[in-house]
């Protein structure tokens, strides 16, 4: 879910090319990635069943990375995918929360699609997608035939990824939310990894492209003096760790009152006068405030990028999980040929600035 104080910005975010991220190393949080193309990439005409090969092994994840990473990749953007640990005690609620979701959710498909309403059965659909073991098992194997590390988390990706690009391992993380700030991370590229590259509203239809988005330029937009203050303006709007927030305090009343109460101990002072704070936070604030500043990641993180084994990927692909080996052959050659013309074109410019 991640928390909601993007409806606050729009300066700081910066939209960018492809071509900007020549040579970085971004972190992606795996799960997320996974589950973006889990509830997408589905049969309309079994109103959202899953992509399976012959053996009933679900395909939509590995239709969502091939493609994406034979996207990516002709631009020497590095990507370093970073699978969730054991999650934090805190989020136990939304965990739960989202497990209702699910079955819920599943339950209004089968309603749907014995009616025959294969439009509102697909949508329902979208909400009940699992992460299962043969799912992940797939998924770093595509990812090691791409030659893009993967790594373990101590717990939460996004923590993990956020320590990195502290330290410089990372140069940024890719990610819709803004949780990745909580965390720490210097920078964050957003609309990186989702499947729409094209999104409509009632009043407009615009292309979703690649957005930087800075944390000092985005502490300088709200008017924040540090980390500490974006925490707690997260904790009022909600986390994954305090879903929902507290109620009737949006994202503008909350960065009011940010401003109004400038540190953790006067804000939660105001609050704790106004509401009993056992009731609108499920974990203490000051907990969820310091697992923000100090949550558990690894500090011994070492990983290499390597050459995509072209002949592993149609193997695994066609041979094994029934992708069309015409598509996929054409998609590889595609990517092979795009990174030889941008590699020329940069290597011309790098030649031009030198003279």
């Amino acid at each position: 879910m991640g928390t909601q104080i993007g409806k606050l910005l729009t300066k700081c975010r910066v939209k960018i090319e492809y071509s900007d991220l020549h040579g970085k190393r971004i972190g992606i949080d795996a799960y997320n990635m996974i589950y973006a193309f889990l509830a997408p990439i589905r049969y309309r005409q079994t109103g959202g069943g899953f992509l399976t090969d012959a053996d009933g092994n679900v395909t939509s994840h590995l239709s969502g990375l091939f493609y994406r990473m034979t996207n990516l990749l002709p631009y020497n953007i590095r990507p370093v995918f970073i699978f969730d640990g054991k999650p934090p005690v805190f989020k136990e609620k939304e965990i739960e929360i989202r497990k209702g979701r699910k079955e819920e959710a599943a339950l209004k498909r089968e309603e749907a699609l014995a009616m025959g309403d294969l439009e509102s059965a697909m949508k329902f659909a979208a909400v009940t997608s699992k992460i299962t073991p043969q799912i992940i098992d797939d998924s770093k194997r595509l990812i090691e035939y791409f030659g893009i590390p993967s790594l373990q988390a101590a717990s939460e990706a996004e923590a993990q990824g956020a320590y990195m690009v502290q330290k410089g391992i990372l140069d940024a993380m890719a990610s819709q939310d803004y949780d990745s700030f909580l965390f720490g991370s210097p920078e964050v590229i957003r609309n990186l990894t989702v499947t729409r590259r094209r999104v409509a509203t009632k009043q407009e239809s615009f292309e979703l492209t690649p957005e930087k988005v800075n944390f000092k330029a985005l502490l300088e937009e709200l008017q924040l003096d540090n980390r500490d203050q974006l925490i707690m303006l997260g904790l009022l709007v909600g986390t994954d760790y305090n879903p929902g927030g507290i109620k009737g305090i949006g994202p503008k009343t909350a960065l009011k009152l940010i401003h109004k109460y400038r540190t953790p101990n006067s804000l939660l002072e105001y609050l704790d006068s106004k509401y009993s704070i056992n009731e609108v936070f499920p974990h203490p604030p000051t907990g969820l405030l310091d697992y923000f500043r100090s949550p558990e990641v690894d500090e011994d993180i070492k990983f290499t990028f390597r050459k995509p084994q072209i002949s592993k990927i149609k193997e695994f692909l066609v041979e094994e999980r029934d992708f069309s080996n015409e598509r996929i052959e054409r998609q590889l050659e595609r990517m092979v040929s795009k990174r030889r013309k941008i590699k020329q074109k940069t290597d011309q410019l790098a030649l031009d600035k030198f003279f």
